[in-house]
């Protein structure tokens, strides 16, 4: 957890460690990029506004790696921060003032992501793309695609049903669960990064398809 406001990381360490969690709690950005490199996290909850190295640096720095999930925890309520914050790889976003039984409840959530139960043994394929669901594992023309433990679980919930038109309103609900039912925002980014990992062309998406007003479709119609 990085945050520089000193009495919110002490209720935050608190309120988490009461829950259950080991926090190791950082001060700034610096000490933050250090200890992410060297230690091995689950999720990362990353304040903005930091002293050294602020928190867009260290989100950029997460691009492509395999990496802990992100909360961002900010005083920047605005509409563009959040979408910046899920596009350069954040899985949730989290406006300050916050309560307890909020930041919990997205704690939850997101470990749900990153630790959910093994799928059946089945691989799904539209054109170069399979997605291993027992192996959680997903490949483009042979070669293993590094996603986020949420954009997997978007990728996944559409294989799983390939071929038929999954709903905006199902997929938040079971990837990022009943409260974020209405997020938009969340889905239409996480679908535009998987479209430029797993689309020839992003443009004209062939795996990751929309259907309309309604939702996507992962590959061709099923017949």
């Amino acid at each position: 957890m990085v945050e520089d406001d000193r009495a919110l990381r002490q209720a935050i360490v608190t309120n988490a460690e009461r829950a259950g969690y080991t926090v190791t709690a950082l001060g700034d950005g610096l000490a933050a990029g250090e200890a992410i490199r060297s230690g091995h996290y689950d999720v990362i909850l990353l304040d903005i506004g930091l002293p050294f190295v602020d928190g867009w640096r260290i989100l950029g720095a997460l691009e492509g790696r395999r990496a802990p999930s992100v909360i961002v925890i900010s005083a920047r309520g605005e509409e563009a921060d959040k979408v910046r914050a899920l596009d350069m790889g954040a899985d949730d976003y989290l406006a300050k003032p916050f309560g307890a039984d909020e930041l919990l409840a997205r704690l939850r959530a997101v470990l749900r992501r990153v630790r959910p139960p093994a799928g059946p043994s089945m691989v799904v394929t539209a054109g170069e793309v399979a997605v291993d669901l027992g192996a959680r594992l997903v490949t483009r023309g042979g070669r293993e695609v590094t996603l986020s433990p949420t954009e997997y679980l978007l990728v996944a919930e559409l294989a799983r049903h390939a071929g038929q038109v999954v709903d905006h309103r199902s997929l938040l609900q079971r990837v990022w669960g009943p409260a974020y039912a209405s997020e938009r925002n969340y889905l239409w980014t996480f679908i535009r990064r998987l479209r430029t990992k797993l689309e020839n062309d992003p443009a004209a998406p062939q795996v990751i398809v929309t259907a309309g007003r309604q939702g996507y479709r992962f590959g061709p119609p099923a017949r």
